[in-house]
C-alpha cells in the first residue's frame, strides 16, 4: 500500500511519470523507497529549500504509522 502512494503521489509531482523509477526495500517493519527521478523533475519533488521532499516523507510516515511501518525515503542521483 505504502509503495503504491509513493508512486501516486511521485508520480503526481513530475512531467515524466514515465521516466521515474521506484526501487523498494522491504522487510518487516520498515519500507524504503529509492526515487530515481529525471533532472528536469528533480526540482519539483524536492521543492523549495526541501519542502515538497519533506512533506512527501511526513505524509507517508504518518501513514505508515497508522499501519506500524515505518517508512524512508530518499532521491538518488
Amino acid at each position: 500500500m505504502l509503495f503504491r502512494l509513493c508512486q501516486f503521489l511521485v508520480h503526481s509531482l513530475v512531467e515524466r511519470p514515465d521516466a521515474v523509477k521506484i526501487d523498494r526495500i522491504e522487510t518487516e517493519r520498515v519500507d524504503i523507497f529509492f526515487l530515481h527521478i529525471e533532472k528536469e523533475d528533480r526540482g519539483r519533488v524536492l521543492g523549495k529549500g526541501g519542502r515538497t521532499i519533506a512533506a512527501l516523507r511526513t505524509f507517508l510516515e504518518t501513514v505508515a504509522e497508522r499501519l506500524d511501518r515505518e517508512v524512508v525515503v530518499e532521491i538518488i542521483d
